[in-house]
């Protein structure tokens, strides 16, 4: 007889009510990953939704197995067509969305119901893979609290508020939380799921291997984050000399610079190349926290000697012939690494090679004449190749004019920009320069990345964003390179206090800091929120196993099983006790709203020399007290006869004002 009422209870139908919060549930779930998902997918979405509330109505049926069966088809064939054959996260991710979605339409059953919850919860995983920020993580907590609600309101069998089902479901994921922290913190580390990499060119930012007149001038008007940085020892440089090399680029065909496949960003033969130091004791110490962009480029200051990757970062990192550092995959997903810099004052360099001088000297024949021979008659005018750079940096400090929005170019870029436009952004002035440089007899190259950031001492780190790119040159001088910056020329705002001070009003807008300034508490709220997400990255994305090492010797004081195991005991007996003491405290019961007016009831009666009896309906001991005290006759019935309404009917329209007779007795409620 049990188990036939068990089975009976499991095949339930899902009523109106429950299949409402089982929707929400979804949409809560998966609404994050329809955003990287193809466009039709929304529209099936809204399409499942629709059927499945004309089958509530009555007005449509449930779809047949060949109708299924043609729905599952679809969805297959537009992902594949979408996706163009492509295996990879996004189209698992999208036949696991349109599975979720096709569930709803033959959602019946309590067993039907659960069984969406379970996929709600795989989503909720999912949405890791595509981005795991703090907001993120946010985010996926109040998912989870909508999937546990929905999952409450399945056994409902009378209305109640939706604030007390909310509060329920967070009050039960709180529970979990410290079982949760402490699973994280001593389970081993086995690497995340979300450094499974997206589709080339998914979320992609940066500078591309290549530069052209404009080409960072697009890229600064994003106030995305390019990366983060703390100084492990306080070391950091001022703004004005934090410039975070990317690329070298060597090749110049006219127009546009590139990295030269003769000078690569492949380690020569295979081994790792590093400047020695000369015995100077300026040496940076310093943490990179980098966003995701697509390329296989890291961001360093000065000349990188010595880098070490996290462990969560799963790459290796090693420095090229050009003092740079990359990855020997694209970066798609967040990555930690430290580094060791020294200024290039402190670097000894060997010469450079005959190929490699030819090639840093290098112009394309038959293009900017001008400015080769403007180079040219600086060779022959000055010995020096100091005095060679004075007169060039004189020469762009005198008419120019730094802008975002510079005018086209054509076929000779740098003798139009030089002599009839003057108006440019940093990778026109770097451009020019490095071809003055090299028609002067000085080998040259432009070197693109960032300059500067901004300090948050909150967390006492620094934040690069995309508008910070910027371009510069490095010569070859005295058997070393030196950097030169022609745009602190034309604007020296630019590198002291950033883009922009040296923006006027009409470009400054485009980089979002025009006319409109944001109240002070905005951008108080937007400096926490984003050193918040700083720490998120820094001990929960980036918590690996010699973190979780150094955590277990400094707080167990040792790595030993043994250890771990009784601390894992100790905790979990620790939790335990704390909520049996929480379930079993004497006001520990959480109440409903009825139940606090019935409360408020009770008392008034007291004090009125009447006590309800534990065994005694609300009902029964309203009329008792009808008879006993004329006087509350029309108030006791009023409650008496609504009560019965609410609790033996199930007519939870009156529930309001049984609570507010109860609340107002004795005095009777008022009808309408």
């Amino acid at each position: 007889m049990d188990a036939s009422i068990e089975a009976f209870e499991q095949h339930k139908l899902i009523r109106h009510e429950n299949l409402l919060w089982l929707i929400v549930a979804q949409g809560v779930a998966i609404v994050p990953l329809l955003f990287h998902l193809p466009l039709w997918m929304w529209l099936m979405w809204l399409g499942a939704m629709v059927w499945r509330l004309r089958i509530y109505a009555g007005k449509l049926a449930f779809p047949t197995t060949v109708t299924k069966f043609i729905l599952g088809t679809a969805c297959v064939a537009g992902l594949m067509l979408s996706y163009r054959g492509q295996v990879g996260v996004e189209p698992m991710i999208g036949f696991l969305v349109c599975a979720f979605i096709l569930k709803l339409l033959e959602l019946r059953t309590h067993k039907d119901g659960l069984l969406l919850l379970f996929i709600g919860f795989i989503a909720v995983g999912a949405q890791f893979l595509f981005t795991q920020t703090f907001l993120m993580a946010f985010y996926a907590w109040a998912s989870c609290v909508a999937l546990v609600t929905a999952w409450q309101t399945i056994y409902l069998t009378r209305r109640v508020g939706v604030i007390y089902k909310l509060k329920s479901g967070f009050l039960m994921l709180l529970h979990a939380l410290p079982l949760m922290v402490v699973m994280f913190v001593i389970m081993p580390r086995l690497g995340p799921l979300w450094h499974v990499p997206l589709p080339q060119g998914a979320g992609q930012t940066g500078f591309s291997d290549s530069l052209s007149p404009g080409d960072l001038g697009q890229l600064v008007k994003s106030q995305g984050t390019a990366f983060r940085v703390s100084f492990n020892a306080g070391q950091a440089p001022s703004p004005s000399g934090m410039y975070w090399r990317g690329l070298v680029l060597d090749e110049f065909d006219g127009r546009t610079w590139r990295l030269s496949a003769q000078w690569d960003m492949r380690l020569k033969n295979g081994q790792r190349f590093v400047p020695k130091p000369a015995g100077g004791n300026n040496l940076m110490d310093y943490t990179v926290q980098l966003e995701p962009h697509q390329y296989p480029w890291l961001f360093a200051l000065a000349e990188p000697i010595k880098v070490t990757s996290a462990k969560t970062t799963r790459q290796n990192i090693h420095i090229t012939q050009q003092g740079l550092l990359t990855a020997h995959h694209p970066v798609a997903s967040r990555m930690q690494y430290t580094v060791l810099s020294a200024s290039a004052d402190d670097l000894t360099w060997s010469a450079l090679g005959a190929a490699e001088h030819t090639q840093l000297l290098r112009l394309p024949t038959g293009t900017n004449p001008q400015a080769q021979a403007l180079g040219q008659s600086w060779r022959e005018q000055y010995q020096a190749p100091q005095a060679i750079i004075a007169a060039a940096l004189k020469w762009y400090n005198q008419d120019f004019y730094y802008t975002l929005e510079p005018p086209v170019l054509g076929k000779h870029s740098v003798d139009e920009f030089l002599w009839t436009t003057k108006r440019g952004f940093c990778e026109h002035f770097a451009s020019s320069f490095a071809v003055l440089m090299r028609a002067a007899g000085i080998p040259a190259r432009v070197v693109v990345g960032y300059q500067g950031g901004t300090y948050n001492a909150l967390e006492d780190y620094w934040r690069v964003s995309q508008s910070d790119a910027h371009a510069w040159v490095e010569v070859w001088i005295a058997k070393r390179w030196q950097r030169v910056d022609p745009t602190s020329a034309v604007a020296p705002q630019r590198i002291e206090q950033g883009i922009d001070r040296a923006l006027d009003e009409q470009d400054r807008a485009l980089v979002g800091a025009g006319h409109y300034q944001a109240p002070q508490w905005l951008g108080a709220l937007r400096e926490r929120m984003d050193a918040a997400g700083y720490v998120w990255n820094r001990w929960v994305l980036n918590y690996d196993t010699s973190k979780q090492s150094d955590l277990f010797a400094r707080w167990l004081g040792g790595t030993e099983p043994w250890r771990i195991g009784a601390a894992f005991i100790g905790l979990i007996a620790v939790m335990l006790g704390g909520y049996t003491l929480w379930v079993i405290r004497p006001h520990g019961a959480r109440k409903t709203p009825l139940q606090k007016a019935i409360k408020q009831f009770d008392k008034t009666c007291l004090t009125l020399g009447y006590r309800r009896y534990r065994e005694e309906s609300l009902a029964v001991f309203a009329y008792r007290l009808a008879e006993q005290k004329r006087e509350y006759q029309a108030a006791c019935h009023d409650i008496a006869r609504i009560s019965e309404h609410v609790l033996y009917r199930e007519d939870h329209a009156d529930e309001r004002t049984l609570m507010a007779a109860l609340k107002q007795f004795p005095k009777p409620i008022h009808h309408p």
